[in-house]
């Protein structure tokens, strides 16, 4: 029964791998691929493949970094745009029981949600930590390190990011 079960685990276990494994590869062809550039509908649909709720008329620029294993916890509504160069982290090290001599490797990862809401603009080179939710409309200045909530229809940056600016709302004239 032992040789069964260890079977079964080694054959799961390699199954994950590899589906891993294709993934880091749709992600790389996503990251680079000139189909990508020449049809700008592969890049969202490719994040779909990986695990990533993406809505529509999402525009993903060129090596932008998805967070391949945590995929799913990504959450992408419609209408965004994430610019070239942009990091979107969804897992961190639990660093809790973390002490001298302990190796950093064997600490565990925990999986935080992404939520980028409808409108909203991840600028070039801008890295987004576990955990983050970005409201609706808001933009996120080039290289900014996006640390905390994004409130909807502001600007934010820096490193870390903080809000330079809240969007006031269009007049009509009547």
């Amino acid at each position: 029964m032992t040789i069964l079960r260890k079977l079964s685990r080694s054959l799961c276990f390699i199954g994950k791998r590899l589906v891993l494994g294709f993934r880091w590869w749709l992600s790389k062809q996503a990251k680079h691929s000139v189909l990508c550039w020449m049809i700008p509908s592969l890049r969202p649909a490719i994040w779909r493949w990986c695990g990533a709720k993406v809505g529509k008329n999402v525009c993903i620029g060129w090596e932008v970094f998805l967070d391949v294993k945590y995929a799913k916890y990504l959450t992408i509504e419609d209408d965004v745009w994430i610019a070239n160069r942009s990091t979107i982290f969804c897992h961190r090290r639990v660093m809790d029981g973390y002490r001298v001599g302990d190796r950093y490797k064997k600490l565990p990862q925990k999986p935080r949600p992404v939520v980028i809401k409808k409108g909203a603009c991840v600028s070039i080179g801008t890295t987004v930590m576990p955990g983050i939710t970005i409201g609706e409309g808001a933009v996120t200045g080039t290289g900014a390190l996006i640390t905390k909530d994004v409130p909807a229809w502001t600007i934010v940056a820096g490193v870390p990011a903080k809000v330079i600016r809240v969007l006031e709302e269009r007049k009509t004239e009547e």
